[in-house]
């Protein structure tokens, strides 16, 4: 009897635990970075797993695509595993590290996994006629109408250098997918370099 039972407490062990795994993030599809960007709705989350191109300043970091220029998603760092968090930073910093300088960091190629914020809700204790107008950002430039808190990074790559979002030789600094407006948006007030300096180490989670 209690070989019996010991055998029924394993095979429901082994269901549940397959049923946690199919359930996991480390599961999740690819999804475009521009249709999260452009389709996520208002107060709407989703666990999700994304590449994309990340750019990092002093007070802010990104994520941008292609084909989606003028949108970005605001980044915070939640990591529940360090994996690959020092080969971020060393390639973000790469360029700031060999001159001796503090300034804008490299633009990497990365796929993150985590929650996903659509656009913020106003304040409800808002007027109506201000909520309907007033579409606040996750960032602290307002630019950003979407968030994505990362929980885990799956992979990072430098930048090559004929992707559509890679700067110029001749500019460096310039980020074509940050500074392109997309169709019907307003185009961002400036870069993230225009007044922020990279400081990963600091932002460290």
């Amino acid at each position: 009897m209690s070989n019996g039972l010991r055998i029924f407490g394993l095979l429901s062990i082994g269901l549940i635990a397959g049923q946690l795994v199919a359930q996991s993030p480390s599961n999740l599809q690819l999804a475009p970075l521009c249709e999260l960007q452009t389709k996520v709705a208002q107060g709407e989350h989703r666990t999700i797993r994304v590449e994309g191109v990340y750019l990092a300043g002093l007070e802010a970091q990104y994520l941008v695509t292609s084909g989606c220029g003028g949108r970005s998603t605001s980044i915070d760092f939640e990591l529940t595993t360090h994996r690959l968090w020092k080969q971020l930073v060393r390639l973000s910093n790469q360029t700031n590290t060999q001159k001796h300088v503090t300034g804008d960091g490299d633009p990497v190629l990365v796929v993150f996994e985590g929650e996903f914020y659509g656009p913020q809700a106003p304040d409800p204790k808002l007027p109506e006629a201000i909520r309907k107008n007033y579409h606040p950002g996750w960032d602290h430039m307002n630019a950003s109408m979407t968030k994505m808190v990362v929980h885990a990074i799956l992979s990072v790559k430098a930048l090559p250098p004929d992707h559509p979002c890679a700067p110029p030789k001749s500019d460096p600094h310039q980020w074509p997918c940050w500074q392109n407006p997309a169709p019907g948006t307003p185009e961002p007030s400036a870069g993230v370099g225009h007044e922020a300096g990279h400081a990963i180490e600091a932002s460290a989670p």
